[in-house]
């Protein structure tokens, strides 16, 4: 009796602990899991408690207000949007992608350079899908070097997207009409340009009036517009660019720009397969979380 007392007891033990165990966080479910770290959205605009990627990225959003704004002979009205605050960073790029370009200059803090418009696109996709938000870029398929075949941006979607020019520019401005959105002051407050080292860390300079950092020199920003000339319409609501060709824009300067390549109107274009250590990005949110 004591013998099948003893057995019953170590069986009631056996299945008793393995009923307990301690379950650690990446054995269960996303939605149950929580990890530490800066929040990619404000508190208050978070839909729910669930784990996801975005809360451990250091990307923080501006609000964009809707207003009018002129270019050329072109009088714009743009819709509200958020704009990330600062250039994505090497940490949140390799924390969305698990993958890092080869850097210039390497660290968590420093923007990510070296990305070609294709993979700009495909970060934004990705974190679209971390925050349950639409995808704004469409493709047949992924080939050689992260080349989108047939892409096309959905504009109005409510996703994570790279600016349009239009967007880019309104924020740059910040509401200046200036060739410069410091006006007249000293431009190596606001801007990192003329060196020759590469970039630096994100953020050590002046921001503009909307509090947008990094806007002019660092790192030049792609754009997700195709590059052609202006139109001359007279009026024009949240314009897109063309609906076709070579090149694709980006804008800022950079590092190694002169002053000149510093100023709010400045383009320029490259293929969208093409990445230098010049060039990175940053990103908008369309339609609010």
């Amino acid at each position: 009796m004591n013998f099948l007392k003893w057995v019953l007891l170590s069986l009631f033990s056996i299945i008793f602990a393995a009923c307990t165990a301690t379950v650690s966080p990446s054995d269960q479910e996303c939605d149950t899991c929580s990890l530490q770290g800066s929040s990619a959205v404000s508190s208050s605009s978070k839909s729910s408690s669930s784990f996801a990627l975005s809360d451990t990225l250091d990307l923080q959003w501006a609000s964009v207000a809707s207003g009018v704004w002129t270019r050329g002979v072109s009088t714009i009205a743009q819709s509200e949007f958020k704009i990330a605050t600062s250039e994505v960073t090497q940490a949140d790029y390799e924390a969305v992608m698990d993958t890092l370009p080869p850097q210039l200059v390497a660290g968590d803090s420093f923007p990510v350079a070296n990305v070609s418009w294709y993979e700009a696109a495909l970060f934004c996709n990705a974190l679209s899908k971390d925050l349950g938000l639409d995808t704004a870029y469409i493709y047949n398929t992924l080939s050689t070097g992260n080349v989108l075949v047939n892409v096309s941006v959905n504009y109005t979607a409510k996703a994570v997207r790279l600016p349009t020019e239009a967007e880019w520019e309104y924020a740059i401005r910040a509401g200046t009409t200036t060739v410069y959105y410091w006006g007249t002051k000293t431009a190596s407050n606001y801007a990192q340009y003329g060196l020759t080292g590469g970039y630096k860390k994100i953020a050590q300079k002046t921001p503009n009036a909307w509090s947008l950092y990094d806007m002019a020199g660092n790192v030049s920003e792609w754009c997700s517009d195709w590059y052609a000339a202006y139109g001359t319409d007279a009026k024009l609501t949240n314009p897109t660019g063309a609906s076709t060709g070579l090149k694709r824009v980006f804008r800022g300067g950079s590092w190694n720009s002169t002053a000149s390549g510093l100023a709010s109107s400045e383009r320029s274009s490259a293929i969208p397969e093409a990445a230098a250590n010049t060039r990175g990005f940053r990103v908008v949110l369309f339609g609010g979380i």
